[in-house]
């Protein structure tokens, strides 16, 4: 074999330094990956732990509300339409009981519109959505003189300043009609329509 002469090119060392550079390189990304990935696992759980969390709030809630207006129905007894008329028409022949058993089925019945409330406070629902079921229910419930008056003097104070508020601004600045208007409506347009039916 011909030696090299002392002119002859020697490697260069970087050429050999290059690969291990490389792994390096390539070793530290798998890394960063690695607790990227990490990471993104702990995110994933605590995220999963407050989903939980709030299913089981809700829950404990919903709990909780079907035994209270299993409470008011017992109290409420199988009264409620005629302590209704009796607010409505003669409310000065209301005993205290007949206004346990009123109160009762209002609570019963402001109950079950509050729940979106809640489900809103849950994430669950929107504001929107609690607010059109105000829009939706409570004239009916409210919207006599009676159901105002017992709003403004006893239930407001059972519900979040935000619910109570909608609700008064709903009872007194937007027209509604409550279940009787409804119904005497309801009552003339049937009574009518058969007067006029031929015999």
């Amino acid at each position: 074999h011909r030696r090299a002469g002392p002119g002859a090119r020697q490697p260069a060392a970087g050429n050999a330094v290059a690969p291990i550079r490389n792994a390096d390189r390539l070793q530290s990304w798998i890394t960063t990956g690695a607790n990227i990935g990490v990471l993104i696992g702990l995110i994933l759980v605590i995220l999963q732990m407050n989903q939980s969390t709030q299913f089981a709030r809700t829950a404990y809630k919903s709990e909780g509300n079907v035994v209270s207006n299993q409470i008011w129905a017992n109290l409420m007894s199988d009264r409620a339409t005629d302590v209704i008329e009796k607010s409505i028409e003669c409310p000065t022949e209301m005993t205290y009981s007949d206004f346990m058993a009123l109160d009762a089925f209002l609570f019963t019945s402001m109950n079950m519109i509050f729940r979106d409330y809640q489900l809103m406070q849950e994430g669950l629902y929107s504001e929107s959505d609690w607010k059109r079921t105000v829009d939706t229910y409570v004239h009916w419930y409210l919207a006599n003189p009676f159901g105002k008056a017992w709003w403004d003097e006893e239930a407001k104070n059972f519900f979040p300043v935000e619910f109570s508020a909608y609700v008064a601004k709903q009872l007194n600045e937007v027209a509604g009609k409550d279940s009787q208007t409804l119904w005497l409506a309801i009552r003339a347009r049937v009574t009518s329509a058969e007067a006029i039916i031929p015999k």
